[in-house]
């Protein structure tokens, strides 16, 4: 040893060191338990270098960060190539035909779903165009010809531009099973995941839609080790073959629009998922605040990002209407032919929409006049027929919610005013109303007068 050591060490301690510093073998245990009661420092005396591990860390250093590219996105939030997205709903609400325009706007480059197609907004839009494969593992050929058909219809697709891009195929032709039993029962993977990777990368298909995901396996369902390998697999699949993987699922009973933990089955889909996304029919509430009849509502459906925290409110959410097409396939024996649904953006009517400053002049002065002579509107609902809402709900056609939103813009701007005033319906006792202040009321009319057709909102 060439300096003394600042720590006690017995003789047999010192031995060892001295024999490792000289390069000698590792002397036994010192401890039945095989435990020894000194470490060697690494890096230090003459022992020869360990060769390098075959499974290894990567140092940080060895990676760009100043080139990394961005990620992948195939269609809008929805869809990223490489990776599994998954869309679920209750049954009935028109997923098929969701995917089916969907996957026609990957294959035209056309945002079809979007309000204004030249301009569209960042969840229609379609990034990168290329080929789209629909394999349906539940309806036969003949239904998802119809399909194609009243969306190519619908949406005016040139089928020059798509008939050698687009690929249709049944699961009651040809099974699509990536994930079945052995002779044991055992979950393992089938031969066909190779094989339709191999396709998939033939194809050059960008878009595989797999609907419903529940024919694509035979695992339980229940079991989050047996949906960890069929996720696996969706993932393989769609890593290896550069395309994006779309998983149409369903709902459990109960399940809510918005809400991961309402897709059936483990919760190993969920975060196997990259993007989950819930299509569901408007629900009674949502169709009282948007001023929609009740037995229309189910004919709009709302898409709503499964793994946010928290869906948007009814009238800011993502909406689409449900269409049903004429194929124009009538024959002798059935004259009507086929009507097959499609899908079609739609916005839901805006608070002020329709709502132009003539008509808001007319509404306040009827406000002003209050409903009989002697009595005023008040503003809270509990007034009943004094409840200034019905004017608006019945002058502009709006919902309760929207004459709700409405008056409390007004109030907030002044517009009206709350106060009390004597009721001669209640004996001459005080009670609540509202007046409208002259002065806006000036302002609205010269307005209305300058812009006589304007939907501007401003002044309110």
């Amino acid at each position: 040893m060439n300096g003394p050591l600042d720590f006690d060490l017995d003789l047999d301690q010192l031995a060892d060191i001295e024999r490792y510093v000289a390069g000698a073998p590792d002397p036994e245990p010192l401890d039945p338990e095989g435990i020894r009661p000194f470490s060697y420092p690494t890096g230090g005396g003459k022992a020869a270098e360990s060769p390098a591990p075959g499974f290894q860390a990567t140092a940080l250093a060895s990676l760009d960060l100043d080139i990394i590219p961005p990620r992948r996105w195939l269609y809008g939030r929805e869809l990223l190539r490489g990776f599994v997205s998954v869309l679920g709903s209750p049954g009935g609400v028109g997923k098929t035909a969701f995917t089916m325009v969907v996957g026609l706007s990957v294959a035209t480059g056309r945002s079809l779903l979007a309000a204004d197609p030249l301009n569209p907004g960042v969840f229609q839009r379609v990034h990168k165009t290329g080929a789209v494969w629909f394999y349906n593992l539940e309806d036969p050929e003949d239904e998802m010809r119809r399909r194609v058909k009243a969306a190519i219809m619908h949406h005016k697709v040139d089928y020059g531009v798509i008939k050698d891009t687009v690929y249709v195929d049944s699961g009651r032709d040809r099974p699509l099973v990536i994930a079945s039993r052995d002779a044991s029962g055992n979950l393992v993977a089938t031969p066909i995941v190779d094989e339709l990777v191999d396709e998939l990368l033939r194809r050059k298909i960008a878009l595989l839609v797999v609907d419903p995901f529940v024919q694509s396996h035979s695992a339980e369902e229940n079991r989050n080790d047996e949906m960890n390998l069929v996720m696996a697999l969706w993932g393989q699949v769609a890593h290896r073959a550069g395309c994006a993987v779309w998983l149409v699922h369903h709902f459990r009973k109960g399940g809510q629009a918005g809400d991961s933990e309402s897709f059936r089955g483990a919760g190993a889909i969920q975060g196997a998922a990259r993007v989950m996304s819930t299509l569901s029919a408007m629900s009674k509430d949502e169709a009282a605040k948007l001023n929609i009849p009740d037995d229309k509502r189910r004919s709009f459906v709302r898409l709503d990002n499964a793994k946010a925290n928290m869906g948007p409110p009814a009238e800011a959410a993502e909406w689409y209407q449900l269409v049903g097409i004429n194929i124009g396939n009538a024959t002798e024996e059935y004259p009507d032919g086929d009507s097959v649904q499609s899908v079609e953006p739609w916005a839901p009517p805006t608070t002020w929409g329709d709502l132009p400053f003539a008509m808001i002049v007319q509404i306040l002065e009827q406000i002003e006049r209050g409903p009989s002579a002697g009595e005023r509107y008040a503003l809270g609902k509990q007034a009943k027929a004094r409840w200034a809402g019905n004017v608006v709900m019945e002058m502009a056609d709006k919902s309760e919610f929207q004459a709700l939103s409405i008056l409390k813009s007004w109030k907030d701007n002044g517009v009206i005013v709350e106060g009390e005033y004597r009721s001669a319906a209640l004996q001459r006792r005080k009670t609540g109303c509202i007046t409208v202040s002259p002065v806006k009321l000036a302002e609205m009319r010269q307005a209305a007068a300058s812009y006589p057709s304007d939907d501007d909102e401003s002044g309110r």
